[in-house]
Order: structure tokens, then C-alpha cells, then sequence
């Protein structure tokens, strides 16, 4: 027997195995078992829907004498099954669109049926006809002889003239959700034994856009390219189609504005024969799902991301940043069906979007982490900085804290950096954030501030270089809240300086100058600054603020410790500068600042001294 393909094997051939359209054939159901048959009928909508399939178990249960109806068993099913029943006609109007043949149509319409009870023409690709064609069949059409039953589908019904549309019952198929699609080819792969990954289905299910007969046909295909077990990489080869995890990564390169490597990613996916029309609305259907989580944070409503997926991209990117990105890669798909080479339009697409003037410069990640100090350490690391930013030292400059490390006693056994840069092990360098003149007109230039050091190394002792990383990847988020009039100050704040250690609940920051770690430090600030920190990260951070040099010293005494293995135990995360002002108290303000507290919370009320 020959071999058939999978849509013409497994078209439905009774009502109850058509996927989706339930309002259609509950209503023909209804009108075959109460006897109310129009004489015409019109089944438009989008091809490989079911418009000919639904078509032809209508004819079937016209003419069927078993119930329920159609049997899908009796002579007269398995005939128009078989396409041999005589008085069941499929006309393709695209070859047999002329006024003749519409006329050898009407001739034979007045003959009574030979075998049914019905005779049913089936036009296909009825929009084809032309308008004398049209005219010719109308009165026939209007006024048929009783036993003569007229199915028109197409998929342009705008093209058919209204007084054809007039006689006609209509009905409006509708594509087909990735659920049914998915729940059909289910059955499909069960009849025919094979093995699949449910990702693979969705996967086509995406691809056939919402018609079951294209979705059949890619799975015919799949399976010829892999016959043993049908995976997502399977249906990713022979369509170009990047992974999920591709796209996503492709979006934050994007993000980054690292032109190069954004251009790197594309020319590849050009030479792997990428889909890049399909990439695009890809793209599109990410950002657009971002923009719904970011907005709603409820994943059942996404239609392409995962939470977990979604979660990974969204604090990378404002709701405002994504439109922006949907715009330019929709301007570009409009012009992919004009375009030889759509590769050219998506590629400026990518362009504009690595070219964006966010006003500011990502934190570049190292191609490398800094080697351990032995291979016995721990992964915790207090800064990714590169050599070239601090004199050598004779060891690797990624500080590892040891699981032997012993507290410091006394402050005598804590070193320091003396001004020549040799390392003195008797003391530790003592940073005190006096009045400093860099900048006369900031407002926290005035302020002396003092931190604790040893809160500082509390945080060093507890370090973890996977907080780092994700912090220092995140960091340039905090731009984007320059935009936003209520935390715009505290934005700028932040995102002036560098993340170069941190732990679960703490981060050190350094700036290159003092007024910009007073800001940071000051006791006023903290709560806002603590607050925009949480809504980046998702979590709570303490921090502290430091000026880059001091800094960098303190990262050399903190190493000189630890080869002592003099490092102090690690605590909880204390800031004395901090802790020292009850930020919550209350009791000392008058009613009126008590009732802006209330009203508006601490984050945007800020009392100057004259109020206290």
C-alpha cells in the first residue's frame, strides 16, 4: 500500500475527532439530527484549519443512515472516505474557476443523487472564481433543487461577492490553539509508536501557527530526520530555530550594548542558516512577555517564557526599554517581505538596540576569574579587579577565605599599609571620611562620616564570588531608575560607583570620590538606597561605601591576614554608622512629620535638620 502522509492518515473522518471549532460542529451536529440542512454553507478562515475536513464529514453524515451520524463505518462513509461516492463532489475552483464549467456544474446539479440521500459539492478555494463564474452559480445557488447541498470554503472570503455570502450559512474557523495541536499530535505519535519530548511538540506547535495540517507536515518531517525520538534540538536543526536559553542570551548581549558580540551571534546564526524572519517575532513574543511579567509578576498569563525564564531576563530591562526593542524589531519585519536579504534589516535592528544611549557602560565580565590562592580554598572572593588596577603582589589576587581561619585578638595583631605601600602586619589602615574638597557644590562634601572597619571585613570574611558576579551583572540596572522622578537621586547615587565585594547580605561599594561614598554612608539615605538595592536585586543587601584607593589598600592588608590566617571570625552584618540611628524611630518628630510618614512613607519623605 502506498505510504500516505501524516495530515491525509489521521484527517479526522468523524465529528468528535475534529480538534477545536467546537461551536461549528455542535451546531452542525444539531442540524443534521433535527433535520434543519441549509442548502449552502461557507467555511472560510485560515488554511489546514479544517474548513475541507469538516466539509466532508458533513457530507458524510447528510448521507449517512446509522447513527450516531457519521458512523464512519457504513458503505456510504467509507465511500466518501475513499473519495468514490458519486454523489459527494470536490471542486477546486482555482483550475475550474470559469463560466463553463459553472454552467457544466448547473446541468448536472438537476439530476437526483445516486446513492445518497444528499448531493453535496464541496468548493474548494471557492475566492478563485471569477465574477461571472460568481454570477452564473448565483441563482443556482439562491434556489437549488432539494437534494443539492452547496460547501464553499476558502480563506479570503473578502474576495467573494456579498450576494454570494447573502445565500450562505457562514461559518468562521479559527486557528487552532498550541494546547489542541499539541493534544492531536499526541495521539498521532501514540498510533505510530514513536518517542518525544513534550517540548519538541510545543515546539512545532509554534511553528504550524495555528493550523493542524502544517503541524502534521512539520512532524512528518521530524520524523524522517530522526525517526528513534523526536527532541526539541531535532526540530531546532532542521528549521534554524535557536534554543530558548540562545534567545535569551542573545537579548542580554543586546542589552549590554556589546555591539561586537551582538554582531559575532548574528553572523552565526546567518551561516547556521537561522530563521531570522522567525527570530524575529520570537524576540518580539520575549519582550512582550517581559513586559507582562515585569507589570503583573503572574506567569500563567505569559504565552512563551517560563517564570523562571522570565525572572532571569526582567531585571535587566524596564518595561519602557522593551517596547522600544519590540518597535524597532517590528519595523524590521515589515520590511523582510520587500527585502532580498531580511538578514540586512534584522542586523540594524540589532544595531539601534546595541546602539541605545543608555548613558551609561555595563560592567564588563572578566573571561576569566582570578586563580585561587591554593586549590584547597573556598570559592569566596571579596573583587574580580584586574592586576593592571593595583600594584603586583607576589601571590594570585583572588582572595580566598580558608575554613581555618582564626580571629583576630587584639588590635595590634591587625596590619596596615604604610605610605610607601610595603606591608606592615602590626595594624590595620584606619579610613576615616572627613571633609573632602573634590567637589565644592555636592551637598555631602561637608559631612564626616565614619565606618567601622571591621564591619567592613566582617563582609570580607563572608564573601562569595557568585554574590559578586550576579551583583556586578545586575549593577547597571540601577540607570534605568534614573528616569523615574521618585528615586532618580538615589539611582545616581548607586550607579556612579562599583560593586567589589559582597556576600549574602552585604555589598562594599567604591567610589573614585569622597562626596559620592559620604551620599552613600549617610545615615538618611539608607533606607531609600537600601530600597532601590531590593527592587534590582529582589532581596535586601546591606552595604557600605568606600573611595577606590582605600580600598584597594584594605584589599591588601585583607590578604596579608588571611596568609597569617589572622582573619577575624565572620558575625552578623553590622554598620555602625548606620546602626547607630534608629532609622525607625519616631517618637521624637511632631505630628505633622509623623502624618508624612504615614501618608508617604520613609522612602520619599526626608526631613532636613531645621525640621528636626
Amino acid at each position: 500500500m502506498a505510504y500516505k502522509s501524516l495530515y491525509r492518515a489521521y484527517r479526522p473522518q468523524v465529528f468528535d475527532d475534529v480538534s477545536g471549532q467546537e461551536a461549528i460542529i455542535t451546531t452542525l451536529k444539531h442540524a443534521v439530527e433535527e433535520n434543519k440542512i441549509a442548502h449552502a454553507y461557507l467555511f472560510c478562515g485560515p488554511r489546514g484549519t479544517g474548513k475541507t475536513t469538516v466539509a466532508k464529514i458533513f457530507a458524510k453524515a447528510v448521507n449517512c443512515d446509522h447513527e450516531p451520524k457519521p458512523c464512519g463505518e457504513c458503505e456510504s462513509c467509507k465511500a466518501i472516505e475513499n473519495g468514490t461516492h458519486p454523489d459527494v463532489i470536490e471542486i477546486d475552483a482555482a483550475s475550474n474557476n470559469g463560466v463553463e464549467q459553472v454552467r457544466d456544474l448547473i446541468d448536472k446539479v438537476k439530476y437526483a443523487p445516486v446513492q445518497g440521500r444528499y448531493k453535496v459539492y464541496i468548493i474548494d478555494e471557492v475566492h478563485m472564481m471569477s465574477s461571472g463564474a460568481f454570477n452564473a452559480l448565483l441563482k443556482t445557488l439562491e434556489e437549488p433543487p432539494a437534494h443539492v447541498i452547496f460547501i464553499l470554503a476558502t480563506t479570503e472570503p473578502q474576495r467573494i461577492l456579498p450576494t454570494i455570502i447573502s445565500r450562505c450559512q457562514r461559518f468562521d474557523f479559527t486557528s487552532l490553539t498550541d494546547e489542541e495541536m499539541i493534544s492531536r499530535m499526541e495521539h498521532v505519535m501514540k498510533q505510530e509508536g514513536k518517542t518525544y519530548e513534550e517540548g519538541a511538540l510545543a515546539q512545532i506547535a509554534k511553528l504550524a501557527n495555528g493550523g493542524m495540517r502544517d503541524a502534521l507536515s512539520i512532524l512528518e518531517q521530524c520524523l524522517a530526520y530522526n525517526d528513534d525520538h523526536l527532541s526539541v534540538d531535532d526540530v531546532n536543526s532542521i528549521y534554524g530555530i535557536l534554543s530558548m536559553d540562545d534567545k535569551l542570551r542573545f537579548i542580554k548581549v543586546m542589552l549590554s550594548q556589546d555591539m561586537e558580540e551582538a554582531l559575532k551571534l548574528v553572523d552565526k546564526m546567518d551561516h547556521n542558516g537561522t530563521d531570522i524572519k522567525r527570530l524575529t517575532y520570537d524576540l518580539i513574543d520575549i519582550l512582550k512577555d517581559i513586559i507582562i511579567y515585569k507589570n503583573t509578576h503572574n506567569d500563567s498569563i505569559l504565552f512563551n517564557l517560563t517564570k523562571k525564564q522570565a525572572e532571569s531576563l526582567a531585571p535587566y530591562i524596564t518595561s519602557d526599554e522593551a517596547l522600544d526593542f519590540i518597535h524597532l524589531f517590528v519595523d524590521a519585519s515589515e520590511k523582510y517581505v520587500r527585502a532580498v536579504n531580511p538578514h540586512i534589516y534584522f542586523e540594524l535592528a540589532v544595531l539601534k538596540v546595541c546602539n541605545q544611549d543608555h548613558d551609561h557602560k555595563v560592567v564588563n565580565m572578566p573571561k576569566e576569574q582570578i586563580a585561587q590562592v591554593n586549590e584547597d580554598s573556598h570559592d569566596d572572593v571579596i573583587d574580580t579587579l584586574t592586576t593592571e588596577e593595583i600594584e603586583p603582589v607576589t601571590e594570585p589576587e583572588e582572595v580566598i577565605v580558608k575554613e581555618d581561619v582564626q580571629p583576630i585578638t587584639n588590635q595590634a595583631d591587625k596590619p596596615m599599609i604604610n605610605s610607601n605601600d610595603e606591608i606592615d602586619s602590626q595594624k590595620p589602615p584606619v579610613f576615616h571620611y572627613e571633609n573632602e574638597q573634590e567637589d565644592e557644590t555636592t551637598d555631602y562634601s561637608d559631612l564626616d562620616i565614619q565606618v567601622d572597619i571591621d564591619d567592613i571585613m566582617n563582609i570580607l570574611v563572608q564573601a562569595d564570588k557568585h554574590v559578586l558576579l550576579d551583583v556586578q551583572e545586575k549593577w547597571p540596572v540601577i540607570r534605568n531608575y534614573m528616569t523615574q522622578l521618585k528615586v532618580a537621586k538615589y539611582a545616581n547615587m548607586l550607579s556612579v560607583g562599583k560593586p567589589v565585594a559582597a556576600c549574602s547580605q552585604a555589598i562594599v561599594i567604591a567610589y573614585e570620590f569622597m562626596p559620592d561614598v559620604n551620599a552613600v554612608n549617610y545615615y538618611k539615605n539608607y533606607r531609600a538606597l537600601e530600597s532601590l538595592l531590593e527592587e534590582v536585586f529582589g532581596k535586601k543587601y546591606r552595604f557600605v561605601a568606600m573611595q577606590m584607593d582605600q580600598w584597594l589598600e584594605l584589599r591588601k592588608h585583607f590578604i596579608v591576614l588571611m596568609r597569617q590566617h589572622k582573619l577575624p571570625q565572620p558575625g552578623p552584618i553590622a554598620l555602625k554608622h548606620i546602626d547607630s540611628h534608629n532609622l525607625d524611630d519616631t517618637s521624637q518628630l511632631n505630628e505633622a512629620q509623623k502624618f508624612a510618614l504615614e501618608t508617604f512613607g520613609k522612602e520619599i519623605v526626608e526631613f532636613t535638620d531645621d525640621d528636626e
